[in-house]
């Protein structure tokens, strides 16, 4: 895949002199999150505040790995780094109209045998995971507060449909990958991040069974009635049919095992 940077993003990393490959892997900067060292390589990230030609800042994570490769059918012995699959999955939400990423710059480079690769990204600034901000508003009365939880329900139910309707299924859709903040009016907006399993599905259904799943399975904060209006929203009905029963009755078995795994030890 190509380098990958807006023209708004050039200007920005012009201004601080770290518009190329280069210069953003040498940045110096202490480790936001500790290298990951996996899969024959590690991947590691670090949080920096760029100034802005027109004054401010901006900012922005930037993600690097080495050797961080998997294998995929374009690339079955050798690999590609796992950012590529995240850049490309991150273009296809937007190009899908789905809340996710902002892109500021990807490039990869391959050096005598090594994988070098590097995602830039901004600031989801007023996000919080899913799972943390759920707490904190319960913490802040949220029960009180019916109107912004069925709003954030249902916002939350138009993206994931929205992205399945692309049939694009997240796999990995667990609470700590949705991100989510109250703007000024009080409306929630949420945003998807690690992107890098996301793939394509034959049908929409099939990217549904694995996403909802999921987060229906971690979502340990949500109510029945919750769980139900998000389905039912995501059906677009405000009655379940017989399918849209079905589909309930299998999330609820799988929860069911889910909680007895968990008992067990098993994830």
């Amino acid at each position: 895949m190509k380098d990958y940077c807006p023209d708004n993003w050039q200007e920005i990393l012009r201004h601080n002199h770290l518009d190329s490959f280069e210069a953003l892997w040498q940045l110096q900067a202490d480790w936001f999150e500790p290298p990951n060292q996996r899969r024959g390589g590690w991947s590691g990230v670090v949080r920096i505040e760029l100034n802005l030609p027109d004054g401010g800042v901006e900012t922005v994570f930037v993600k690097r790995q080495e050797n961080h490769t998997r294998r995929t059918l374009l690339h079955p012995f050798s690999g590609e780094p796992t950012i590529t699959s995240e850049i490309r999955n991150i273009l296809a939400l937007q190009e899908a109209g789905v809340p996710t990423l902002e892109p500021a710059y990807f490039g990869q480079r391959k050096v005598d045998g090594t994988w070098r690769a590097m995602l830039v990204t901004r600031e989801l600034s007023g996000f919080r995971p899913m799972n943390k901000q759920m707490h904190r508003w319960l913490d802040d009365g949220w029960n009180n507060s019916i109107a912004v939880r069925r709003r954030f329900i249902d916002v939350l139910a138009d993206a994931v449909r929205r992205m399945h309707d692309h049939r694009l299924a997240h796999n990995s859709l667990h609470p700590k990958h949705v991100f989510v903040r109250l703007v000024e009016n009080g409306d929630p907006e949420v945003r998807f991040i690690d992107l890098e399993k996301m793939r394509y599905c034959i049908t929409p259904r099939r990217a549904a069974k694995r996403d909802l799943d999921s987060l229906n399975r971690r979502g340990k904060f949500w109510s029945e009635a919750d769980r139900l209006r998000f389905l039912k929203k995501y059906l677009g009905t405000k009655v379940l049919n017989a399918d849209g029963k079905s589909f309930w009755k299998y999330l609820a078995r799988r929860k069911i095992r889910f909680k007895q795994k968990e008992s067990a030890g098993v994830d």
